[in-house]
């Protein structure tokens, strides 16, 4: 009896040893299973944050590489490409319009110059300024202000860094400011505009290190506006900057946006790089869409203005194109318009409010 007592206890811990190895391995694989679709839902997340809604298409023609900036809660959209006009106006559109979340779209008195393709815009109080840009043909330095109230346009002094296009155009403290470009070259200069005396002046600058650049972005915040992206000698320029006319050094570069840093946090900014992308500030974060780099780009990024990294969205979801306008107003984003290529032969007018606090909904 004592010996079979020994050999059930024997048997009796064998099992529990058994049992404790099975539980064990299956808690591992159970947790090996649970972190695999954590890791897997962290890596497709950002393809549903943010979602995607159809607006009003823009009136008038498709276009692409339009100007565009906002004047108290309304839009103004105008000029561009569209490949059906063709003739003595080589494709360029002379038209604008303003976009009301409320009203949606008004056709406004056009624009007094030139039909041109990209030319670059700000705002200042009530009136809006579009100069520079191209009819495929010529260059030009022409500026114009429109008066939203009186609904005119009254020429104004000439942009003093002379003809160019695909630069950038932005204000900031009170000065609207236009930089960059393509004129037989890239370019990486700014002038800044002063409304009271109607003068251009060259901004103190940017050093050797700012890249030359065309088809850039540039978007404010807090009173300071950064430039990014385009390209120069056919590559995709990476460096990032910061402008604040307040600083005695007013430039200061920030994080590339491609993986060039020794730490990791950059490891994953493939997608960021790309020419004639459209940008615009929702809440506490710039967002990057469309354009292309050697293809069309659908990626969306984030940047984080208090961390200063970026973070991938869900991407655009409409035909991929470059030379998209957007723009916020009454707290909601808008992307529209662009095209399949420069002088593309295909031109969209149609318009999306991204949503960034929003799930992702394919329907909408």
């Amino acid at each position: 009896m004592p010996r079979r007592t020994a050999i059930i206890a024997l048997r009796r811990k064998a099992y529990s040893m058994i049992r404790f190895i099975y539980i064990s391995v299956i808690g591992v694989v159970i947790l090996t299973v649970f972190s695999n679709s954590s890791c897997s839902k962290a890596t497709a997340s950002y393809l549903q944050s943010g979602d995607w809604v159809q607006a009003h298409s823009i009136e008038g023609y498709p276009r692409s590489n339009a100007s565009c900036f906002v004047i108290n809660n309304i839009a103004y959209v105008g000029l561009g490409y569209n490949e059906s006009v063709g003739g003595r106006f080589n494709s360029r559109l002379q038209d604008f319009w303003s976009f009301s979340s409320d009203t949606g779209w008004t056709q406004l008195a056009s624009f007094p110059d030139t039909p041109r393709s990209s030319a670059a815009a700000f705002s200042i109080g009530n009136y809006g300024y579009v100069g520079t840009g191209w009819d495929g043909i010529h260059q030009f330095s022409s500026f114009y202000q429109y008066d939203v109230v009186k609904r005119v346009w009254t020429k104004k002094a000439d942009f003093r860094g002379g003809a160019r296009y695909d630069a950038v155009g932005f204000a900031v403290q009170g000065k609207g400011y236009i930089g960059t470009g393509y004129s037989i070259y890239a370019l990486s200069d700014f002038y800044q505009y002063d409304t009271a005396s109607d003068s251009w002046s060259r901004t103190a600058g940017t050093d050797l290190n700012f890249s030359k650049r065309r088809g850039a972005v540039a978007f404010v915040y807090n009173d300071k506006a950064y430039v990014v992206t385009g390209s120069n000698n056919q590559s995709m320029v990476r460096d990032f900057w910061e402008f604040d006319p307040s600083q005695t050094a007013p430039w200061k570069i920030l994080g590339n946006i491609t993986n060039t840093d020794p730490g990791t946090f950059d490891d994953g900014y493939t997608t960021i790089e790309r020419e004639y992308a459209a940008a615009f500030v929702n809440k506490d974060k710039a967002y990057l869409v469309t354009g292309q780099n050697g293809s069309l780009v659908s990626a969306t990024w984030a940047y984080d203005f208090s961390t200063g990294f970026w973070s991938q969205r869900t991407p655009y979801p409409r035909a991929l194109r470059q030379g998209a306008v957007a723009f916020t107003i009454n707290g909601k984003s808008y992307v529209g318009t662009g095209g399949t290529g420069v002088n593309s032969n295909v031109t969209f007018d149609n318009l999306d409010i991204f949503n960034p606090d929003k799930v992702f909904n394919p329907n909408d």
